[in-house]
């Protein structure tokens, strides 16, 4: 089985945009798969543009568990134009046309001082994630990290880097703490107290940054983990802070990496 990269991102304040909201900038309450490749390509130093065939969605793997409840705050913001011909003004601090928008931020909920959001990643190519690994392991992003906005400066913190603990079949009831793509749900395990929600939200960029169809994707609105039946495998990892279960948001993880099973024919 391959090796995943289990790392966490951590922050005061983010934001992830909706994709269909225009005038009233809303929030996904989880970073979307979009917003992880970017995430991973700002740690390995992959330009802007050049990653979305390197970590689409046949070459990456992402999940995402929301380790901190979540709070929402609207806030009014004042974007500044700031094309060619606003340089010079703004070079003189003098002030240029701006725009008022209502902005909903995320904050950690209850007595939490930060976000924390908890990313498994796995790339076909294993020597792409220990790459990544190492570099979260040392502290050495190539490009600064944020949640969202780059206002909102986030620090990325390796948990673990290892393949998989338990697999669990599809089918069989798990305790799921990831965010899970709605069409992998067979049924849901209403035992507790759990409150689901479900948005839809990007998954990767073709040609051109062309956004590919969105996803609807589930999460309990608490950060609790919550029961369900899912039709893809689930993956345990018993981590120091305890196990954890997630699904990938692509399906299953490969069995190996063809890098690695090509040195050790070799």
């Amino acid at each position: 089985m391959v090796n995943v990269a289990v790392f966490d991102l951590v922050g005061p304040f983010a934001h992830f945009r909706k994709y269909y909201t225009n005038s009233s900038s809303l929030s996904y309450a989880f970073p979307p798969r979009t917003a992880l490749m970017g995430t991973v390509a700002a740690v390995l130093g992959w330009e802007r543009d050049s990653y979305y065939e390197k970590l689409g969605l046949s070459e990456a793997r992402f999940a995402v568990v929301i380790k901190v409840p979540v709070r929402r705050l609207i806030q009014t913001v004042n974007y500044i134009r700031t094309k060619e011909e606003d340089l010079n003004r703004l070079r003189k601090l003098e002030a240029v046309k701006g725009t008022q928008v209502p902005l909903e931020l995320l904050l950690p909920g209850g007595t939490a001082s930060s976000l924390c959001f908890r990313v498994y990643f796995a790339h076909r190519d294993d020597q792409v994630t220990r790459e990544l690994a190492e570099r979260l392991a040392a502290g050495r992003s190539y490009f600064p990290l944020y949640l969202g906005l780059t206002e909102f400066i986030a620090q990325a913190r390796l948990v673990d880097f290892k393949p998989p603990d338990e697999i669990i079949p599809a089918g069989q009831e798990v305790e799921l703490h990831s965010v899970l793509a709605a069409d992998y749900l067979r049924r849901p395990v209403l035992r507790g107290e759990v409150a689901l929600n479900r948005e839809r939200a990007p998954q990767s960029f073709g040609a051109g940054r062309k956004l590919m169809p969105p996803r609807s994707y589930i999460y309990e609105m608490q950060a609790r983990p919550w029961r369900a039946e899912l039709l893809i495998p689930a993956y345990s990892f018993f981590l120091p802070s305890g196990k954890e279960t997630v699904a990938f948001m692509e399906g299953e993880l490969w069995p190996s990496s063809p890098t690695v099973t090509a040195k050790e024919s070799a």
